[in-house]
């Protein structure tokens, strides 16, 4: 209400400063309109102001009729200026205000009852507008087709019907084929379930139109209606036949094939379409959609890009073929598509995030925390954003040696208790990565200090258990250690990690090494796909000589997880106990570059040495020949 007072107190100082031909008299009376509106709009009952308004806009248009036809015409034209301005700018309270007080003065003019009718209809306000646009329309002998479609959807809207259908049958007696008369009276046969007549109507203008898909198209509706599915799919066709271009009949007939989960159906029909019409937004958004839906990421890609080519503002389509890229490992160009995105939206946690994580997988691991720290504290992506942080310099501090490692690892530590000491929320998972910190650096009390620490949390899950039972085993506490993991069988006697971890845990430190074997050949009967405890098994092998049964076992690990570098070690060892030195040398060579711990590297080259000794001890002989 106060932007409509505002609105119009500004038109009428508009007008009062360009409307000298009415005299200086009219012009201090505008004047001071605009200006008492303005200033008691606070005061006073804005419909009550209103009224002010209107009573003084209308005195404004007697005096200008009493001046003659030249002050009436640009007063008008004055007001039909602000009126059309108001119309543009969404503000359709004064453009209806104003396009009234215009009528008044050329109330012949059938344009301006036009132009206030739709502004009335804008405002819902559809019993003022229908007398306006009966008067254009009769004026007009209902030949003005536009006129007529618009009072016909005002009178559907006022549930009228049956004038609605008058209208509609008029504009059809004086123009044939007007094809929106035909579907709206159709429409309107098919609210009341008249179908016999509205198929009828839409056949008959079918034959006088030709080439025409929209009215098989809403034959299809009205079989939709009727709830005649293979009908309506059937009018579908025939309307993409007709006009294979009219996508409005392709959407139709695949949200058909969709409903009754028909994807691979509703996708041969999108697809065909888009062999004729390859940038037709909303069909490839159904396509994108259902094969997101689907996890289609390599055959999704190229439609997501012809649609963000289509509309480049969708930043929502731009997100997802960013996550597209990264799943398909097009790093580079999810990178592209991210950055592209954070010029629009900088502070985007969501974008940040991504750009973080894409960075980190390809390695560029300072850039990555420089993304991941612009997140806001705020943001409900902080937390994990500062535990990305934190696993990232533990990386980098086992990735490095000498002054890098020493670099990193004072990061490290002052990130830690940084945000420990700041973020509670944060301090759990923030203690696991620094106990990691610790354990990497062979300091093995510091890091069970700190798992014990935390033992009390609600987040200390099993996982946490197993690390804790694991730090235990590192400095041979193996009441400890097995205390955990006998305590985690009482609740589930057929946990095969468990059973796994007892008996890898009896074998490397001999203590019973046939009880080791019970644990892990029951583990491996409950798991047998686990690549971890298959190597269990294979190392029960190795350990007790069993050399062939040994690499067998580890074989079949290694193929389960072929990136782990204790199993590829594990084979390696195999090998070079079976004298196999250049089999060896492979696998510890894989080995090597997995390895992420300096010191372990340095263990798997010392054994590459070794076989390297060994292969050239074989090859001697043969070369003194």
């Amino acid at each position: 209400m106060c932007k409509l007072l505002i609105s119009l107190a500004l038109a009428m100082t508009l007008v009062s400063c360009s409307s000298s031909k009415l005299g200086k008299k009219e012009t201090k009376q505008v004047a001071k309109a605009s200006k008492t509106s303005v200033e008691t709009k606070s005061k006073q009952d804005p419909m009550e102001l209103i009224k002010k308004v209107d009573q003084q806009m209308a005195d404004l248009a007697k005096e200008a009729k009493d001046r003659g036809e030249d002050a009436v015409t640009y007063l008008a034209t004055d007001l039909f200026i602000k009126a059309n301005d108001a119309s543009m700018r969404g503000d359709h309270h004064t453009a209806v205000f104003l396009f009234k007080h215009i009528m008044a003065l050329k109330p012949k003019d059938f344009y301006l009852k036009k132009k206030y009718a739709v502004e009335l209809i804008r405002l819902g306000q559809f019993e003022k507008a229908k007398e306006p646009l009966e008067k254009v329309l009769k004026n007009s002998k209902h030949t003005d087709e536009g006129i007529g479609l618009i009072l016909g959807g005002v009178y559907t809207a006022l549930e009228n019907q049956k004038e609605a259908r008058s209208v509609y049958r008029k504009i059809l007696k004086t123009n044939p084929k007007s094809e929106e008369s035909c579907v709206f009276l159709s429409k309107s046969y098919g609210i009341e379930k008249n179908y016999k007549k509205a198929y009828s109507l839409l056949n008959a203008c079918e034959k006088r139109i030709k080439g025409k898909g929209i009215f098989s198209y809403y034959k299809a509706k009205i079989a939709i209606q009727q709830n005649k599915i293979q009908k309506a799919k059937n009018y579908l066709r025939a309307s993409l036949k007709a006009e294979p271009d009219y996508y409005q009949a392709a959407l139709g007939l695949g949200g058909l094939y969709e409903d009754e989960k028909k994807i691979s159906r509703a996708l041969k029909v999108y697809k065909k379409f888009l062999k004729r019409d390859e940038d037709n937004y909303p069909i490839l958004s159904r396509v994108v959609s259902l094969l997101f839906q689907a996890q289609q990421y390599q055959e999704v890609i190229p439609y997501a890009q012809t649609l963000v080519s289509v509309d480049p503002s969708d930043l929502n389509l731009k997100v997802k073929l960013g996550i597209l890229y990264s799943d398909v490992g097009r790093n580079n160009e999810a990178k592209g598509i991210f950055k592209e995105i954070l010029t629009a939206v900088p502070n985007s946690d969501k974008v940040l995030y991504y750009l973080g994580s894409l960075y980190d997988k390809t390695d560029e691991h300072e850039v990555a925390i420089l993304y991941f720290s612009k997140i806001d504290q705020e943001s409900s992506l902080f937390q994990e954003a500062g535990v990305q942080v934190a696993n990232i310099l533990l990386k980098l501090v086992e990735a490095n040696s000498g002054e890098e490692k020493e670099k990193f690892s004072q990061k490290f530590i002052t990130f830690i208790e940084k945000n420990k000491s700041n973020l509670k929320a944060m301090k759990f998972d923030l203690s696991v990565i620094q106990a990691h910190f610790y354990e990497s650096a062979k300091n093995y009390e510091k890091a069970i200090s700190l798992m014990e620490g935390i033992q009390i949390d609600e987040n200390f899950k099993l996982s946490h258990n197993y690390y804790l039972a694991s730090l235990y085993e590192r400095v041979k506490n193996y009441e400890k250690s097995r205390a955990i993991v006998r305590k985690i069988l009482e609740q589930d006697p057929d946990n095969a990690h468990a059973l796994n971890f007892l008996g890898y845990s009896l074998l490397e430190s001999g203590d019973d090494l046939k009880l080791a074997f019970i644990y892990i050949q029951k583990a491996v009967a409950l798991s047998p796909n686990d690549g971890y405890i298959r190597d269990s098994l294979g190392w029960y092998y190795y350990k007790t000589g069993q050399y062939s049964k040994a690499l067998k076992e580890v074989k079949i690990a290694f193929k389960i997880v072929s990136s782990d570098v204790v199993i590829t070690k594990h084979l390696a060892q195999v090998y070079e106990a079976l004298e196999q030195y250049a089999m060896a040398k492979k696998y510890y060579e894989k080995a090597l570059a997995n390895c992420k711990e300096e010191t372990q590297r340095q263990e798997v080259a010392m054994a590459i040495e070794r076989v390297d000794q060994r292969l050239e001890g074989k090859r001697l002989p043969a070369s003194g020949k």
